[in-house]
């Protein structure tokens, strides 16, 4: 497998992630994930060096589709949009840092936060954690 082969697929599968999203289909999603996954959704202030505060901690692929599935409702739709996706591969392994917006409908809420990905390849580039943080906005000074 070429370094820039498995780039474009981990590009792919992060996109097609945020598409399944974006169309409500969170259990098209199953066989992006290892059987043995990691997704964690945190907060943390905007700009800080800090972990954040976890709000939400799956482990393996069941528990993560369940998630997403329940996240998916037929009155909320989550359209996020990647941006400055950076890709470093290792062999089977690989890491990657991107940032997500996202807009709520019909509510209008804007989320802003950034995913920092693992990645491994069984019989495909699969995620094997992702991790989600979410900005907080600033206090008001």
């Amino acid at each position: 497998m070429e370094f820039q082969d498995a780039r474009l697929a981990i590009a792919d599968l992060v996109h097609t992630y945020a598409l399944n999203i974006r169309r409500g289909n969170g259990g098209d999603c199953v066989h992006l994930f290892t059987e043995d996954a990691v997704f964690e959704v945190r907060e943390a202030p905007f700009g800080s060096n800090d972990a954040g505060r976890t709000r939400t901690s799956l482990k393996g692929r069941d528990a993560i589709l369940s998630y997403l599935i329940r996240a998916a409702s037929a009155d909320t739709r989550v359209c996020p949009l990647i941006h400055n996706l950076l890709i470093q591969v290792d062999g089977r392994e690989a890491a990657s840092t991107c940032v997500m917006t996202s807009l709520v409908w019909p509510s209008g809420q804007q989320i802003v936060g950034e995913y920092q990905d693992r990645y491994r390849y069984e019989t495909g580039w699969r995620f094997c954690s992702r991790q989600f943080t979410m900005f907080e906005k600033p206090a008001a000074q």
